[in-house]
């Protein structure tokens, strides 16, 4: 038996022919336009970053029954035609239509790199230092930001400075025009200031407090610089490398017991010069 579907004038499905198949028979068969009986898609990706599933697919369908549903690698099907947060490489796609027909497809979602970053070398302070951190990254940035951002000034530049009151990695986090995102780390050791001149010591050769200490061992300085002398003004004592050595003789004899004065000079392991000025009292 033959008979002419009733649908509005002027849409694709006007005037088909439907033919029933039997007088037992649920099947259907659609004349007309051909191209129509079955579902066709097309799609349209957008390219993932390598590190960061962000990139999307949106399918157009056409043909067979609407409306249609849609599902990506095997997941549920869902009413919506694009799929989000994708990650670089091949995705299966299904559409199905209201009548059931089935369409599969891959395509392949581009991959954009993201950006190479670079924190710089890792870097060593004296506590209450600061000191200059040297970041870079390939092609030009949309953002660039430092972590922890405090005790820092310039986090969104590439070479910030930072003062950290205790060792610290800092992480460089780069995103460029595309929302690719690269990070790398640069950590910053902070050693306890180590010259502590004591005021007095007692030469007497008893195995306490035989030398006169100006640092506690800490290697906070490459080089130190010790000038003692008398109430005179006279110099008794001089060292360039000091070492926390001198037992309180000048010229291989007992100074007397008393006040001296001294100056210690040096600069830290970062270049920062100090000099330092006081008074030291021998007592045996």
């Amino acid at each position: 038996m033959f008979f002419t579907e009733k649908v509005p004038a002027g849409t694709a499905a006007a005037n088909r022919r439907l033919f029933s198949v039997g007088a037992f028979s649920n099947h259907v068969l659609e004349f007309g336009d051909t191209t129509q009986l079955n579902v066709s898609t097309t799609e349209t990706a957008v390219s993932s970053c390598n590190n960061t599933p962000n990139g999307s697919i949106r399918v157009t369908a056409n043909g067979g029954i609407a409306p249609y549903s849609y599902s990506i690698d095997g997941g549920a099907f869902q009413s919506g035609s694009q799929f989000n947060n994708i990650s670089a490489g091949n995705h299966t796609i299904q559409v199905r239509d209201f009548a059931c027909g089935l369409v599969s497809k891959t395509v392949n979602v581009p991959v954009r790199p993201a950006p190479t970053v670079n924190a710089g070398t890792d870097k060593t302070i004296v506590q209450g230092d600061e000191v200059q951190l040297q970041g870079s990254s390939n092609g030009t940035p949309a953002t660039i930001l430092w972590t922890p951002n405090n005790n820092i000034t310039g986090a969104s530049t590439f070479t910030p400075v930072v003062k950290p009151a205790q060792t610290t990695p800092y992480l460089l986090t780069v995103t460029d025009a595309n929302g690719c995102i690269g990070s790398d780390n640069a950590l910053v050791t902070v050693i306890p200031y180590c010259i502590k001149v004591m005021n007095a010591f007692t030469p007497n050769n008893d195995g306490q407090n035989d030398r006169w200490l100006v640092t506690d061992g800490n290697p906070c300085t490459d080089k130190i610089f010790v000038a003692v002398y008398n109430r005179y003004g006279n110099e008794v004592y001089r060292n360039e490398n000091y070492q926390n050595n001198w037992d309180g003789t000048y010229k291989g004899k007992p100074v007397a017991d008393g006040t001296y004065y001294y100056n210690v000079s040096f600069k830290t392991i970062t270049g920062k010069p100090i000099s330092v000025k006081g008074d030291v009292t021998i007592l045996r």
